[in-house]
């Protein structure tokens, strides 16, 4: 799967970056099919940038934004957060977590957020089954 293209996103328009597979709904048990998931062209730098900070450098950060389709295709952990979006968690060079919003209605899967989470916290939700392994 390409990095994801920070260049190339234009203003006016939706990105697919990756699909929810059958695996993912199998192992979630979602009511959903296999479909795309997209990202509107502004929303990295309107809502992710504010998790920037939370990354340990910039670098991390960047390196996390561009391996969003990576951590579609090939996450190590999903699972459901209690708002409903679907988790996708994957260790980069620290562990990073993308939320994945269900749209009612439109059937579509859209492009959350992403940001770092602990060991720890990692650990936990795994123990609670909240993490499930993929793969």
């Amino acid at each position: 799967m390409q990095e994801l293209d920070l260049q190339k996103f234009n203003k006016s328009k939706n990105i697919k970056i990756g699909e929810l597979s059958k695996e993912v709904i199998e192992i979630l048990r979602l009511d959903l099919k296999p479909q795309n998931i997209n990202i509107w062209s502004n929303r990295i730098e309107e809502h992710c940038q504010k998790h920037k900070n939370e990354y340990s450098c910039a670098a991390n950060y960047y390196q996390a934004i561009k391996s969003i389709p990576l951590i579609l295709n090939s996450p190590d952990y999903v699972g459901i957060h209690q708002n409903g979006n679907i988790q996708y968690i994957k260790r980069l060079n620290e562990i990073s977590l993308v939320g994945i919003k269900i749209v009612k209605g439109n059937n579509g899967l859209l492009f959350r957020t992403i940001f770092p989470i602990t060991e720890d916290k990692l650990e936990h939700n795994i123990r609670i089954g909240k993490f499930i392994p993929f793969g």
